[in-house]
């Protein structure tokens, strides 16, 4: 038999199957939606029966017809794209695709005669290419195209972002759109943390290399960068061993827990200006509750109350050596509120301790033994604590 004769009786194999497109369809979309990958993705049936249609009919033409290769190509490409946006994942789009192979073979298998094996079967690895291809250049559209959503989704999640930041105070914006944007829920609580420009870095290094298990968005605002993420209703005031290694290496503060996600500008300003207590070579994580002494003594000072009125200038009548020793004291009484935890801080006996803080309420008129009179000490001696 000649090979013009062997071409003649391979494309009569391959017309009778494009008059059996129907057949090919739907065997296709039975083995597709059976897994129930397709079926769950919300896509259309006959937007599937279509698009199978068409690649089979392009599959075929191809088959004997080399220069409709490129149209197979472009249409793989298309397809790609589509089902990136479609949500389809990967796996299964290609698993979808390398169905054709089977459904076309066992096809043509079907309506060649004895004297047609042999012509199917030097035509196997032809079969078998257009499928490849098709499914290689599918693969390398959906990939670019999940590229492209991935830069389309972060530009928007930075817009909203700055929109959630920029709103305060301003004017009025739409939470839930935010959150929808950032795939977060509106009512969520949220940890918010704060770290100076210097510390970034570190922190989107950290970010990069921890197995977190929430997604950590970041925002630059001024000379901090803020970082915050949802976390349970049920979670501890203090960061977790977990998150605690996002802040690994870094000067950083924790603000209080943002109880929705309108509330995180604001937690975000009060660790910024939490992390300004600390010295720039303090490698530590700060919060609320170390940070409040500070606070309340630089915004009380902004206004003119000079809490140190209280306490340091009334200890100034003492001696120098008795005002380190009443200092000493006083610091140490305030970090344990315990005569006995006291003494064994400073190294002196329980009636020494009770004999100085008798001499510093003579001085300030403080009763450091009283919480008013301990938090007004507290505030006014801040940085000696520190």
């Amino acid at each position: 038999m000649t090979n013009r004769q062997d071409t003649e009786r391979w494309h009569g194999l391959v017309s009778r199957q494009s008059e059996n497109l129907g057949t090919l369809v739907e065997q296709f979309m039975k083995r597709l939606l059976d897994p129930g990958e397709y079926r769950d993705a919300g896509l259309r049936e006959a937007e599937l029966r279509a698009t199978s249609s068409e690649v089979f009919a392009l599959m075929l033409r191809a088959l004997v017809d080399p220069t409709q290769v490129g149209v197979v190509q472009r249409l793989a490409s298309r397809l790609g794209r589509r089902r990136a946006r479609d949500g389809i994942p990967l796996d299964s789009m290609l698993t979808a695709i390398r169905l054709d192979f089977p459904i076309l073979w066992s096809g043509l298998l079907s309506t060649a005669g004895r004297s047609e094996a042999h012509v199917l079967a030097a035509h196997a690895e032809e079969v078998w290419n257009v499928v490849d291809t098709f499914a290689r250049f599918a693969q390398a559209a959906y990939l670019a195209e999940q590229d492209q959503l991935t830069r389309e989704r972060q530009d928007l999640q930075r817009q909203q972002i700055s929109l959630l930041f920029d709103a305060v105070g301003q004017f009025e914006v739409n939470h839930v759109q935010i959150a929808r944007a950032l795939g977060v829920s509106v009512s969520s609580f949220y940890r918010v943390v704060a770290v100076p420009s210097e510390s970034a870095v570190t922190l989107r290094h950290n970010i990069d290399r921890a197995h977190f298990s929430e997604r950590v968005f970041t925002h630059e605002q001024g000379r901090h960068l803020i970082a915050f993420w949802q976390i349970p209703a049920t979670s501890p005031m203090v960061v977790t061993p977990r998150e605690l290694a996002l802040l690994d290496k870094v000067r950083a503060a924790v603000a209080p827990i943002a109880r929705a996600i309108a509330d995180i500008p604001l937690a975000a300003l009060a660790a910024s200006r939490m992390v300004d207590q600390l010295g720039p070579d303090e490698e530590r994580v700060t919060d609320l509750k170390a940070s409040w002494p500070m606070l309340a003594k630089k915004y009380l000072a902004e206004i003119g109350c000079d809490l140190g009125q209280y306490v340091l200038v009334p200890l100034r009548e003492a001696t120098e050596r008795e005002n380190e020793r009443l200092l000493e004291t006083m610091v140490a009484y305030l970090h344990t509120g315990s005569l006995l935890g006291t003494a064994a801080t400073i190294y002196c006996h329980r009636n020494t301790v009770l004999n100085r803080l008798h001499r510093i309420e003579e001085l300030t008129g403080l009763d450091i033994t009283k919480p008013a009179d301990a938090a007004l000490a507290m505030v006014a001696l801040a940085a000696q604590q520190n």
